[in-house]
Formats: C-alpha cells, sequence, structure tokens
C-alpha cells in the first residue's frame, strides 16, 4: 500500500476533525471515522477513530478541564464500561461486509440523533445520564462515534455548552483508554507496522495543525456551524462504508 495514499487523507481529516471538536465540543468521531473505515475496513478503521480521537479529546481535556462535570462524566462512564466489553466481544467474528454495513447503518442513525435533537423534551435525573452513558459505549466501541446521543442527553437536559464540551473529553478519553487495549487484545490492530505507525504520526500532526487552526478560529466559527459541517461529511461517509459493505455482500 502507498504511504502517500494513507498519509494525506489521515493528516487531512484528523486536522478537520480536530477544529470541529475543539469547536463543537464532540465531531471527531463523526468525520474521521468513516473515513478510517473507508480507508482500513470496518475494524481497524474504528480502532483508528478510538486512538485518534482519545489523542484529540485530551489535548483538548487540557484545556477545558476546569469545566468538567465529574459527576456527570462518572456516571456516564460506569453505565458505558459493561456495554463496551459486550460490544467489542460480540462484534470481532462478524463477517466484514456485514460489519460495515451495520456500521454505515449505525453512523446514519447517530447523524439523525444529532440533528433531531434540539427538538427533544427536557429530561431530569440520573436515570437518563446512565442510559446515555450505556448508549455511548455501545457506539464508542462499534462505530467511535459517541458524540451524537451525548448530543441528545445534553441539549434535553438543557447542559450549557462550556460544561457539556468539557465533560465529554473526560468521556471519551475514558472510554478509548478502555476500547484500545480490548480491540487490541482481540485482533483488531493495523495488519501493517510501517502503515500503522506513519498513521499515528499523520494523525499527532493534523491533531496539532487543527487544534491551532481552532484556536485562531474560535471567534469566526460556531459551535453550531462546525456540527453542521460534521453531519454533512458523516452522512457522505457513512453512505460510502453503508455501500461499500452492500457491494461485498452481493459479490
Amino acid at each position: 500500500m502507498d504511504l502517500a495514499l494513507i498519509i494525506i487523507p489521515v493528516l487531512g481529516i484528523a486536522l478537520i476533525g480536530s477544529v470541529v471538536q475543539a469547536t463543537a465540543g464532540m465531531g471527531f468521531g463523526l468525520v474521521a471515522t468513516p473515513v478510517f473505515v473507508a480507508l482500513f475496513g470496518p475494524t481497524e478503521g474504528v480502532l483508528w477513530g478510538n486512538i485518534i480521537g482519545m489523542i484529540t479529546s485530551g489535548s483538548l481535556l487540557i484545556q477545558k478541564w476546569r469545566d468538567v462535570h465529574w459527576n456527570v462524566a462518572v456516571r456516564f462512564i460506569v453505565a458505558a464500561l459493561p456495554m463496551i466489553f459486550l460490544t467489542v466481544f460480540l462484534t470481532k467474528d462478524l463477517d466484514r461486509s456485514v460489519l460495515s454495513v451495520g456500521v454505515g447503518i449505525i453512523m446514519l442513525t447517530m447523524v439523525t440523533v444529532a440533528v433531531f435533537a434540539p427538538n427533544f423534551k427536557k429530561v431530569e435525573g440520573r436515570l437518563p445520564m446512565y442510559l446515555t452513558g450505556a448508549v455511548g459505549g455501545f457506539l464508542s466501541a462499534s462505530v467511535s462515534q459517541a458524540g451524537p446521543v451525548l448530543t441528545a442527553y445534553a441539549r434535553a437536559a438543557r447542559w450549557p455548552q462550556k460544561n457539556f464540551a468539557a465533560t465529554l473529553q473526560v468521556y471519551f478519553v475514558t472510554m478509548n483508554f478502555v476500547n484500545i487495549p480490548l480491540k487490541l487484545s482481540v485482533g483488531f490492530g493495523p495488519e501493517n507496522a510501517t502503515v500503522g505507525l506513519a498513521t499515528l504520526i499523520a494523525g499527532f500532526v493534523g491533531i496539532g495543525i487543527g487544534t491551532e487552526i481552532a484556536r485562531r478560529l474560535a471567534r469566526k466559527i460556531t459551535a453550531q456551524q462546525a456540527r453542521t459541517f460534521a453531519m454533512v461529511v458523516a452522512i457522505i461517509g457513512a453512505l460510502w462504508v453503508t455501500i461499500q459493505g452492500i457491494m461485498g455482500l452481493v459479490a
């Protein structure tokens, strides 16, 4: 495989995804995971979404940790952890084409959730937190896209954007910290070490550039504009992944 065909799209999508996440608080998985899946397949592609997504969230958490609502983050995480283990072990032996179709459909569903989240009725209490955390754990493990369901909760709970964006980074870092070694242990890792290292380096560089761009554009790009852009990219990517899977099934 030509490394340039990997490095350039990975660097580009990591840059774009980090700008979106730094601005909106979420969106890296929506933007980047469909591209990673198209490049590496459904299992390794989602793994790269976890790995590079964790780096993105970690860099943002350093900047936003004072605004974290730790009690909410803990409830999300406690509910999510069992779902991560269950999801990884249930999907490890699925056919690649079947998994691609499933991943694509879930991605499209998450875009729909994010689009209609502003219309949800207000929710209160701990039960919605635990349910949101559990669903997010499943989505983090299956498609590296927990952001939309958390966005839906945040809007329904009337959660301030500043605290929402900060708390999500804790959740994302923790989920991916669990996801990555678990997936590596069941064989979801890169097939080629050289390609894997190049992908990781390209991801780091893209995140670094994207974070700096986001800082400079902070007053020019609104969170809503960033979310809208993420939705468009996610729809295109999810459709492509789904079509690839269907073509594999009928071939």
